[in-house]
């Protein structure tokens, strides 16, 4: 099996000595509210460059802030701080396991210190082009100085970390030389941006999305772009076999929805796909046939996936993606319900199988 074996998270967040062993191809993940379903996506991305980077972490603490205000409301350096457990004496990151057959182990580490710097000055590679600064000369700002240590088999890498307050995203750059196909949805993707321009310069990628896009209506033959009246931008089509180009705008958030996480899944080839509320703006009425698309696709890439979902309908139609009801002896579906235990976190996990036959004769409330 492609990805993830065994997840240890040490410390993240509100998570602390979370084991997760075992895992299958269809892991899904549910609980209730603030019992870390996210965090346990969140802690799988900081594999995704283990070449240390910094630029890696500081995507992870923003996802959070995006998607509540669909803006970045705070700043960087306050996203990276809410990231560390906040009972802990210490600021620390601390998670391992094992990946493609390889341990792995992942460390972020340091502490908060008042800093010195000049806006017109290079720090940690900032260009002094990109500081933005009401005044010239030296500041004192918070800051945070420490370093990350990532081990995956018998690579291992460090990298030294200062930031402060005032740092932005594009003061970073990365590299993906030494990256894994780990590709997180959020459950606002689908609002984030132009979806099709990205889509359509890829065939194969656009091709399993307008397969996706045929469950909701048979009808759609093609995504495209075209330009606007006014030729001033491009406007994002879905071409119809009877209603001709329509643009994206009339359809509603379920089919945007839908080519993200078709679009994903073939971005994640031979890797891990993390998916956060996988039912957001899907009507239930598609979950049999959305769900068993993707799961079907994830097969075909050989992507391994990690789901969160709140919905007990969202649960059962995943586990009718599996044929139970007949003579399927491979069960490819984990149930991990994680419960808040004061400080940790506990979790149980159950097979799709054993779920599915007790949701089926007893009800089993699979979130508690």
């Amino acid at each position: 099996m492609t990805g993830l074996e065994k997840l240890y998270i040490d410390s993240f967040r509100g998570i602390k000595d979370l084991y997760l062993e075992r895992l299958s191809p269809i892991n899904l993940i549910v609980g209730n509210n603030n019992s870390g379903k996210t965090s346990v996506l969140e802690a799988i991305e900081f594999l995704r460059f283990y070449n240390a980077g910094l630029i890696n972490v500081l995507q992870i603490a923003r996802q959070r802030d995006y998607q509540f205000a669909m803006e970045y409301s705070n700043s960087i350096y306050e996203n990276v701080m809410c990231m560390f457990p906040q009972n802990l004496p210490v600021k620390i990151i601390e998670l391992s396991g094992t990946y493609n057959g390889e341990a792995f182990s992942y460390k972020f580490h340091g502490e908060n210190k008042r800093m010195f710097y000049n806006p017109e000055e290079d720090i940690n590679g900032i260009s002094k082009k990109r500081i933005r600064s009401a005044s010239q000369g030296e500041m004192e700002v918070d800051g945070f100085e420490g370093g990350i240590l990532v081990n995956l088999g018998k690579e291992f890498n460090q990298l030294a970390v200062k930031f402060h307050r005032n740092i932005k995203m594009a003061d970073y750059s990365y590299s993906e030389s030494k990256s894994l196909p780990i590709r997180y949805v959020g459950a606002f993707a689908h609002l984030r941006g132009d979806i099709i321009s990205e889509i359509v310069r890829n065939e194969e990628y656009k091709n399993i999305c307008v397969m996706m896009l045929k469950l909701f209506d048979k009808g759609i033959t093609d995504i495209l772009t075209l330009p606007s009246d006014t030729g001033s931008h491009m406007v994002s089509y879905i071409k119809h076999d009877r209603l001709g180009n329509m643009p994206l705008s009339t359809y509603g958030d379920g089919i945007k929805r839908a080519l993200v996480l078709a679009n994903e899944i073939a971005k994640a080839r031979g890797g891990v796909l993390l998916i956060d509320e996988i039912e957001t703006s899907i009507h239930k009425q598609y979950y049999d046939d959305i769900f068993r698309f993707v799961t079907k696709a994830c097969m075909q890439y050989d992507v391994q996936l990690f789901i969160t979902t709140h919905s007990l309908e969202a649960v059962d139609g995943i586990l009718e993606t599996q044929d139970y009801k007949g003579n399927n002896t491979e069960d490819r579906i984990n149930v991990i319900t994680l419960r808040k235990d004061g400080e940790k976190t506990l979790s149980r996990s159950m097979k799709g199988f054993d779920v599915y036959r007790e949701r089926e004769e007893f009800g089993l409330e699979v979130r508690l």
